[in-house]
């Protein structure tokens, strides 16, 4: 357990290392997140008036989706290398790199399917908070309130969003990174450091997914006019890339635990 904890820091501070040597990197995933974003609500807004539109919102949501998963793929090579010490800091040309884009494309289709079943799931869950809530209070004779119940699923759902996610990620460093013929199989080290796994999930999401909330649900009180629009604007271009960190950081941090062992040992050079 302690080996596991030091393996764990030693993967945080490395991923802050990484981070703090990347501004450029930090700076150019988040503006492509908020285009993406700007692109993606301007399509809800085509009208579906002709064949001709419909057509172009077929190819816009076939080039958002292109987009993702040229995003996401560089971003696992780029903080595969990071790891594996092969480069000190995250590089730019690797942000829509093509690298193991149909592995990528496979990974993000399976997890769309698994997040569909989960959110059907939870859904469910939700839905009867009442009546398990009912059926407590008659059992046990005592009020039980179904905010309470609401407030525990919560927390569980919240767990299993998060090692749901830290699973997914690990799947897709593995899938894309070499192995050696002597290192553990993929499944293997998918079971490996699964505590490790989430508590860096529920580090990165409690720390950069909870103050990127907070800031922006925060409501300053400001002179009504210009200055309203100006301060919603700082504040979501803030959340945004306090998201772009902590997603950089989980994935940093979980390609330190994951690629280590992948390629095995390196060779000693031949005696002279």
């Amino acid at each position: 357990m302690s080996t596991g904890l030091k393996l764990d820091w030693h993967a945080w501070t490395q991923a802050l290392a990484v981070l703090a040597r990347s501004p450029l990197y930090i700076l150019a995933l988040a503006a492509i997140v908020g285009l993406w974003g700007w692109a993606g609500y301007e399509w809800l807004w085509l009208p579906e008036s002709s064949w001709f539109v419909l057509a172009l919102a077929l190819i816009w949501i076939l080039a958002l989706a292109a987009l993702v998963i040229a995003a996401v793929s560089g971003t696992v090579s780029s903080v595969s290398a990071a790891a594996a010490e092969a480069e000190d800091h995250l590089s730019l040309r690797r942000v829509l790199s093509l690298h193991r884009f149909g592995i990528t494309a496979l990974v993000v289709l399976v997890a769309l399917l698994g997040i569909f079943l989960l959110e059907a799931l939870f859904g469910w869950i939700n839905d009867n908070t009442v009546s398990i809530a009912s059926f407590l209070t008659f059992h046990f004779q005592h009020a039980v309130s179904y905010s309470v119940i609401g407030g525990i699923f919560w927390v569980m759902e919240a767990l299993i969003w998060i090692t749901v996610a830290g699973a997914y990620m690990k799947w897709l460093i593995l899938a894309s990174n070499p192995r050696s013929p002597d290192a553990p199989s993929v499944c293997s080290r998918l079971r490996q450091s699964s505590l490790m796994t989430l508590v860096t999930g529920i580090l990165a999401v409690g720390v950069f997914g909870a103050l990127a909330w907070l800031l922006a649900t925060w409501r300053p009180i400001v002179r009504p006019g210009a200055w309203d629009y100006v301060q919603l604007l700082i504040r979501n271009i803030l959340a945004l890339f306090l998201l772009t960190l902590g997603w950089l950081f989980w994935a940093l941090s979980l390609a330190r635990i994951t690629v280590t062992g992948l390629t095995g040992p390196v060779p000693s050079p031949p005696p002279s």
